[in-house]
């Protein structure tokens, strides 16, 4: 099965009736061999064109424990942009060493306990390179950090993370940004972190990306005789899911693994091959990774004829469970038997006007109790979905064939009690 292919086509209606029937409904699912399969897909691109590569899995595009556990297990190494989902891959037990340290904010403590466990950290602002330096110099130790950049003469970056630089040093600004780490007795430049967006089709922009990258590596080391440790090129590449605006109600082919991966390294390669010691070039992947593998099974709980307007069906999931879906028309697979199609509505179950799923499409004539079945949904849409009306709905992993087990629990009462708190004056005022 080609990765561009639905890998969902291969769960029959019989298979879909039973995971309703046991595990409930709304209920996401993810692809096991899927996810595994792109992961070594990009990983053997990238490590075929320079050896000293690794791929990194992006926690917050889908931050689910056992998957992530299978993925490392698998070889792949951590990208966390915040100290929970450090800890996460703490309690899976990966070293340190596999885990690269992202985001806008580090607390004090989380910073000391990465400088112990070894792991890469990647810096975005001024407070925070002065904050690690603090950090170091209460250890008694040299830290190596990386600098999250952007080029202000490329429209591919983006500008909201990171300092801004110029490819050949040339500016004070970015002279100043070094001078001031290699000023520090407790800290060293060792890498360099660019993500230059999201959902990115057009590979150019990535050979952009990699053609800077050679020339900022290049001007350190020939200006500061510095050798970089690590060269991060983050993620951004997209998935199959089209933008609304364009929208056909189909999936778009995943990117090739391979034509990706050369259109970063190869204008990377002249500076990565004159290096005294290899650099680590670190891939982030996120929703090329997750997103086709992820699906959403949901019910038909009612339907709606109106004189002056379109037929429509109410779902059991709404925007509280695909909350991407204002952006996002989601392929969708009907397991109905009818042949007869009609442009349908797809309303949610929460008392939002707004609660649409997709914009009206050609389904068979549904009933209640019907099953669709929402793909291209496994980055973020699990992230995003929130308790907004109803509980969260629960995640499986597909095995193969009907095998499937837990990989999140269904939100419940239980968990509200047990985070919900009612102050006791208030709980003594109903008393009395």
């Amino acid at each position: 099965m080609r990765e561009s292919e639905n890998h969902f086509s291969g769960v029959s209606a019989v298979v879909a009736s039973e995971w309703a029937e046991r595990f409930g409904t709304p209920l996401f699912i993810m692809d096991e061999a899927g996810v595994l399969q792109r992961f070594d897909s990009l990983r053997q691109a990238v490590q075929t064109r320079y050896p000293h590569s690794i791929v990194s899995v992006s926690y917050k595009t889908n931050c689910l424990k056992g998957l992530l556990a299978r993925l490392h297990q698998a070889g792949a190494h951590a990208e966390v942009v915040s100290g929970l989902e450090y800890a996460i891959a703490d309690e899976i037990r990966l070293p340190g060493q596999r885990i690269i340290f992202n985001g806008p904010m580090k607390t004090r403590e989380e910073i000391e306990k990465a400088i112990k466990d070894q792991a890469i950290i990647n810096c975005d602002h001024d407070d925070e390179i002065e904050l690690i330096a603090a950090v170091a110099q209460r250890m008694a130790k040299t830290v190596s950090i990386g600098l999250r950049i952007y080029f202000s003469d490329t429209q591919s970056s983006w500008n909201r993370f990171g300092f801004q630089v110029d490819k050949e040093l040339a500016q004070a600004e970015t002279r100043s940004l070094v001078d001031k780490i290699l000023k520090s007795p407790y800290l060293k430049l060792g890498g360099v972190h660019m993500h230059i967006g999201t959902n990115i089709r057009d590979l150019r922009q990535f050979r952009q990306m990699g053609q800077c990258l050679g020339l900022f590596a290049s001007a350190l080391k020939s200006i500061y005789q510095i050798e970089l440790e690590w060269i991060d090129v983050g993620g951004g590449l997209a998935g199959i899911s089209p933008l609304r605006a364009d929208s056909h109600n189909r999936h778009l082919p995943l990117p090739d693994a391979e034509a990706y991966a050369n259109a970063v390294i190869a204008p990377l390669l002249p500076y990565l091959h004159g290096a005294s010691q290899p650099p680590l070039l670190i891939f982030e992947p996120g929703r090329t990774l997750f997103e086709a593998y992820g699906a959403l099974l949901t019910r038909v709980v009612g339907r709606r004829h109106q004189k002056d307007s379109l037929p429509a069906v109410i779902l059991d999931a709404g925007i509280n469970t695909l909350s991407t879906s204002y952006r996002y028309d989601f392929p969708i697979r009907c397991f109905a038997d009818t042949k007869s199609a009609r442009l349908t509505q797809l309303w949610g179950p929460t008392c939002n006007q707004a609660d649409q799923l997709h914009t009206p499409l050609a389904l068979p004539e549904l009933s209640v109790n019907d099953l669709l079945m929402f793909y291209g949904v496994g980055s973020y849409c699990m992230a995003f979905s929130y308790s907004f009306i109803r509980f969260r709905p629960g995640v499986i992993l597909w095995r193969g064939g009907s095998h499937a087990e837990w990989l999140r629990l269904p939100e419940s009462l239980l968990h509200n009690s047990m985070i919900g708190h009612i102050p006791e004056s208030i709980a003594r005022e109903a008393r009395q």
